[in-house]
């Protein structure tokens, strides 16, 4: 009996610590159904709470937003030095609010923080703070971090397909650069084309906008610049470099660029007295000479002259064609005879013939005003028999006046 007794005790104590155990679990469980309740409330998460950037570039934060009931969301940032441009912004907008309708992170509005970084920024860690408010009373915030470092690492690099291009002062030279941004960070960029010498036109913009006077470009990504050359007119041959720089983020790249100028090419079209009429008699030949003169800075090749005449009209030239008028001061020149033979029907007037020489880079022509006029013959026929005409009359009174 009393051996049951002294064991009493024991089973108390051992009821105590189940009790107890049972205690701790209740209070460890007892939590789990505010937490569970929790999981549905407003949240703001982002897979990248802390991001690497230099100065004068940018730092991008996507964000998830969910809410156990749909709601408009009202978003703020605070924290952020003086100096700094932050801005939320999502479908391509800035944005203040956004509607969130569920707690799926799926179906989350895309949503993006971002904050520009001063180009004088000091290097250190800056926290920002992200502020949720839903109209329907419940508030999230996040943390993120910018942490400034004067090298993150990475360059930029601007490179054309074809950096050499050649060509006549009077060509325009296109060439397409891509700019590739591989640092960590988004940069925003601008560029600078200097026209090599006066009379040159250089211009540069992005292949997708012809106004932007920056670019965007996202860490690791790629974008085009278009650059166009006009050079002078009078340009004379030979190479002349272009240089094409881009900065942003703290970094700076170039390319050289090289248009080659084959020399300009032109020919004018006159007269060696500059006289720009003749005279020539139905259906009889005349010689008359033009002087096609190479106004340009490199040779005109394979030159021929021709002619566009009226109706009947035959024009031939000598020589009829040249292999070259070089350029220059002197031997630039070369003067073609052209034997104009009006129709034989041609009546006295004024008729136009258009003179042309064509060169296989350059030609030029001129109008020529020929005066027909009747041939000397057919005046000295008409006083011939004129003269005749008196002799007979003079003769007929002599012989028959006295009867």
């Amino acid at each position: 009996m009393s051996d049951r007794v002294s064991r009493r005790p024991g089973r108390v104590s051992l009821t105590s610590r189940i009790a107890l155990v049972l205690g701790v679990l209740a209070l460890v469980a007892g939590p789990a159904a505010p937490l569970a309740g929790a999981a549905g409330k407003l949240a703001i998460t982002t897979p990248y709470p802390e991001i690497v950037a230099e100065p004068g570039s940018s730092a991008t934060f996507k964000l998830t937003l969910t809410s156990g009931s749909p709601t408009s969301v009202s978003l703020k940032a605070t924290g952020a030095p003086n100096g700094w441009a932050n801005r939320f912004r999502g479908g391509g907008s800035v944005i203040g609010s956004v509607y969130v309708a569920n707690d799926k992170p799926a179906n989350a509005p895309d949503v993006q923080f971002s904050a520009d970084v001063p180009s004088d920024a000091a290097a250190n860690e800056y926290p920002i703070t992200l502020t949720a408010m839903g109209d329907n009373g419940e508030t999230a915030t996040l943390v993120v971090k910018v942490k400034v470092e004067s090298a993150a690492g990475g360059t930029i690099s601007l490179t054309a397909d074809f950096p050499q291009q050649a060509g006549p002062s009077s060509q325009t030279f296109s060439f397409s650069l891509t700019l590739k941004n591989d640092t960590p960070t988004a940069g925003t960029f601008t560029w600078n084309a200097k026209s090599p010498a006066p009379g040159w036109t250089v211009t540069a913009k992005p292949s997708a906008s012809s106004t932007a006077s920056t670019l965007q470009v996202d860490a690791g990504s790629s974008a085009t610049l278009s650059v166009t050359v006009t050079p002078d007119p009078n340009a004379a041959a030979g190479t002349v470099p272009i240089v094409v720089t881009v900065s942003g983020g703290g970094k700076t790249a170039e390319a050289d660029l090289q248009v080659t100028i084959t020399g300009s090419y032109a020919l004018s079209v006159s007269t060696p007295d500059q006289v720009l009429s003749t005279t020539a008699n139905a259906g009889t030949e005349k010689d008359f000479q033009i002087v096609a003169t190479n106004t340009g800075t490199a040779p005109v090749t394979q030159v021929q002259a021709t002619a566009t005449a009226p109706t009947g009209w035959t024009v031939t030239f000598d020589p009829a064609k040249v292999e070259a008028i070089p350029s220059g001061n002197a031997n630039n020149t070369q003067t073609f005879t052209a034997k104009i033979t009006p129709s034989k029907d041609a009546i006295a007037g004024d008729y136009v013939v258009t003179m042309k020489v064509t060169g296989a880079e350059a030609n030029g022509s001129v109008d020529i005003r020929v005066r027909v006029e009747t041939p000397q013959f057919w005046w000295i026929a008409g006083v011939v028999l004129l003269l005749a005409t008196f002799v007979g009359l003079y003769w007929v009174f002599r012989t028959y006046g006295r009867r």
